[in-house]
C-alpha cells in the first residue's frame, strides 16, 4: 500500500452507512469519496484512518450553497465520475482503509484540480470555525534574551 499522505486529494469508493428511512434501519452503500486527511500515528499504511468527504448526488434537497462544492459536467468527466455531483464539505466523517478503495482510485481530484481542492478544504475549514463557534489558536512560549514571552497564534 501506497504512503497515506499521498492519498490526500483522490476520490476513491468506500462503504458508508446510512439510514434509510424507507426500511428504517441503517444500512451500507459503496460511495464515491474525498480524502482530505489521514491519522498521523499509523502503524502501518494497512492500517490507517481517512478523514473523508462524501460525493454527492442531490436529488432530494437542495445543495447547502456556502458548504456544498459543485463538481460540473467538466469536472465529472475529468475525474471518471458519472453524474453531475457534490463534495459535501460539512460533512466530515472517518473510515478505516480497509473500507476502502483506497489503492484503486477513481480520480485525483487535488491534481487535477488543485484550486478546487483547496477551496474545498478551506470551506471545510470554515465549517469546523462555524460550528465550534470560536477561533482556533495555538499559545506559544518564546525566549528571547532571557525574558519570555507569551504570544498566541491564530490559524
Amino acid at each position: 500500500m501506497s504512503d497515506p499522505q499521498n492519498n490526500i486529494g483522490k476520490i476513491c469508493k468506500s462503504l458508508e452507512k446510512y439510514f434509510d428511512a424507507g426500511a428504517g434501519r441503517v444500512r451500507v452503500k459503496s460511495r464515491p469519496v474525498l480524502i482530505i486527511g489521514c491519522e498521523q500515528n499509523y502503524t502501518s499504511p494497512s492500517d490507517v484512518d481517512y478523514e473523508i468527504l462524501p460525493i454527492s448526488k442531490i436529488d432530494n434537497f437542495e445543495p447547502d450553497e456556502d458548504f456544498d462544492v459543485l463538481l460540473d459536467e467538466e469536472d465529472i468527466q475529468e475525474l471518471s465520475l458519472h453524474q453531475v455531483s457534490y463534495i459535501r464539505t460539512h460533512k466530515t466523517t472517518w473510515n478505516h482503509c480497509r473500507h476502502m478503495r483506497v489503492e484503486d482510485p477513481i480520480g485525483d481530484l487535488k491534481s487535477t484540480f488543485p484550486e478546487k481542492f483547496d477551496e474545498i478544504i478551506l470551506k471545510n475549514h470554515e465549517w469546523v470555525l462555524s460550528r465550534t463557534n470560536r477561533v482556533v489558536s495555538k499559545k506559544i512560549k518564546v525566549e528571547i534574551s532571557e525574558e519570555e514571552y507569551i504570544d498566541d497564534l491564530s490559524f
